[in-house]
């Protein structure tokens, strides 16, 4: 499994989330998928994946900085900052993370799936 099939997963990623495709989303997603908080402490649920699948807001534009890839025998960890843009009832909000995601092979299409994600705080601003 290369970079560039992880680049195409992550950007079929955001286009779901963008385009508030949950059936595209759940292609992309693991059956064993798992979600831990910054401090490792496994999560059953993102509260902001199930925000936007219960359209409490939209997502109106996700920024990626900084990514880096290493890969590592049939998985690929992806890290780096996000700033994603959401649009809700109090209008639009910035929700600012670094987020480690890891992506291993599957026999199912797209080819590869979303395994693990670990939410950690974003850097702080340099000065």
């Amino acid at each position: 499994m290369s970079s560039a099939h992880v680049e195409a997963a992550e950007t079929r990623l955001r286009d779901a989330l963008i385009q508030s495709q949950p059936h595209q989303l759940h292609t992309l997603l693991s059956p064993a998928l798992f979600l831990t908080d910054h401090d490792g402490h496994r999560q059953d649920a993102s509260p902001l994946l199930a925000g936007w699948a219960e359209q409490r807001f939209q997502i109106a534009a996700i920024e990626r900085r900084a990514t880096e890839h290493l890969a590592c025998g049939a998985m690929v960890l992806v890290t780096g900052e996000l700033r994603i843009h959401l649009d809700g009832e109090h209008g639009r909000r910035l929700h600012t993370m670094r987020l480690l995601r890891v992506w291993t092979r599957s026999s199912a299409a797209p080819g590869v799936h979303l395994l693990s994600m670990c939410v950690l705080p974003a850097s702080p601003p340099l000065h």
